[in-house]
């Protein structure tokens, strides 16, 4: 008799669980990707304005190694940006903000 309540107590705390597990992971994943997306497109379009220069300045940003540095600004800005939606979306900061605080 007792092992109806315990199953039915069992089934609620694993679909609880399991609900909330998918529920952050889709948004992790629509985080991720939403921002990927969205730096891969400005990534694209810095590197086709470079061919807008005429060739010696294309050959000095190569020398450079401008399109090296750019890519690694918006991943930079890419993981920065995923991280904070991370860190909203699982509130993980707050308790350590009063450790942390300059």
């Amino acid at each position: 008799m007792y092992y109806a309540y315990f199953a039915l107590m069992l089934f609620d705390i694993v679909g609880r669980l399991v609900t909330t597990g998918m529920r952050y992971l889709s948004i992790g994943a629509v985080t991720y990707y939403g921002v990927n997306f969205v730096v891969s497109e400005a990534k694209d379009y810095i590197l086709a304005n470079f061919i807008t220069a005429p060739p010696l300045v294309q050959h000095i940003l190569g020398l450079m190694k401008v399109d090296v540095a750019v890519n690694i600004l918006l991943s930079a800005v890419g993981m920065r940006l995923i991280l904070a939606g991370i860190d909203k979306v699982a509130d993980g900061r707050k308790k350590y903000q009063t450790v942390f605080r300059a």
